[in-house]
This record gives C-alpha cells, structure tokens and sequence, in this order.
C-alpha cells in the first residue's frame, strides 16, 4: 500500500514539476484545509493561517522545478507550513512583547511530538472530511448539518424529514465511515512513524 502511495507523490511530483495546474491544483484542494489547521494552532490566527498556506503553495508552484528533489509532497507541505507559521510569529514578536513572549513559549513548547500530534490531527481531519463527501447524498447533508452544530430536530425540519429519518442517517453515517477513517488512522500512524 505504501509502495503505491509513493509511486502516485512521485507521479504527482512529476506533473506539478512539468507545469500541471489541475494536479496542482488537486493537491492545494487536498491538503489546504489541514495545512491551515496546522498553521492556526501555531499561530493562533485563521486569517493569518490561511495566508501562510496560500503563501507556501505559492512558493511551491514558483519553484516547481526543485521538486523532483522532494521524497514526499505532503511531508514538504507540513514542514514549509510549520517553518512559515514560526516565521510569522517571529515577525510579529518584534512589534510586541507580549507576542514574543508567546512566541518563545511555542518554540519551547513545539516539541517534535507536538508537531507529529497536530499533523496526525490535521490528516484525521482531512480523511473525515473526504470520507463525508462520500457517503450517500442524504447522509453527507445529515452530518455536515451536524457538524455545523444543528440538533436532530432541527436537521429533520430544515431537511423536511422525520427526526427518525435524521437519526438513522446518523446512525448509517457513522456505520460507514467508521470502515472508511480506521484503516485511514492507520494509514496515517504507519506513514509519520517511517
């Protein structure tokens, strides 16, 4: 599975490098959303996260042709993200002291177990966020509903279904994703422990 997994980052290595915007583009849909969870927990903005990662794609399309020296994109995409969010904290130091101080506390306190913690809690995010978008219609409205914070009764009056119908497309929500996310989570444990 591993071996696969590398063999399509090297192939998506080599589009991005010859000019491909829609792989380019595919991996920025891909991974955007948990850069920019990784990026806010560092700099505690989500403006200023989302910058950061529009910044380090932008980096990254510019200098496209180094990427055949690059052994996994994502791994790439986290290291850059992180680097640059401790940039911007270190910019932002020097206008204010209490920012510095918070700057030198999250430098003492961004151990290399943190930075693994909050990766794996940025790719759980993207793979259920991936895994949603594949369930059946009904099931997919049900739970972003739920995840925007909407109780069952709401759901069901907003859908223009019975609470009960709500409820079993929860309950098969979950069914399904649960075969889905596990082997994923794995995935992922495997792939940070190399």
């Amino acid at each position: 599975m591993q071996n696969s997994k590398s063999h399509s980052e090297k192939d998506l290595i080599v589009s991005i490098n010859e000019g491909d915007t829609v792989a380019f583009d595919g991996l920025f849909m891909d991974m955007y959303p948990a850069l920019c969870l990784l990026s806010n927990r560092i700099v505690g903005d989500e403006s200023a996260a989302k910058d950061i990662v529009s910044e380090v794609f932008l980096q990254l399309w510019k200098t496209r042709e180094f990427l055949n020296e690059v052994k996994s994109i994502s791994a790439y995409l986290y290291v850059a993200t992180r680097n640059r969010s401790l940039n911007h904290l270190k910019k932002q130091k020097r206008n204010e002291k209490k920012l510095q101080l918070a700057y030198e506390k999250q430098l003492e306190e961004t151990s290399y177990e943190d930075t693994l913690q909050n990766v794996f809690n940025a790719e759980v995010v993207r793979m259920l966020h991936k895994a949603i978008l594949t369930l059946p219609p009904e099931c997919t409205k049900v739970v972003q509903l739920n995840i925007e914070g909407l109780s069952t009764n709401e759901i069901a009056l907003q859908l223009g279904i019975s609470p009960s119908a709500v409820s079993h497309q929860k309950a098969r929500a979950i069914r399904l994703l649960r075969g889905k996310i596990v082997p994923g989570v794995v995935l992922v444990c495997l792939l940070l422990a190399d």
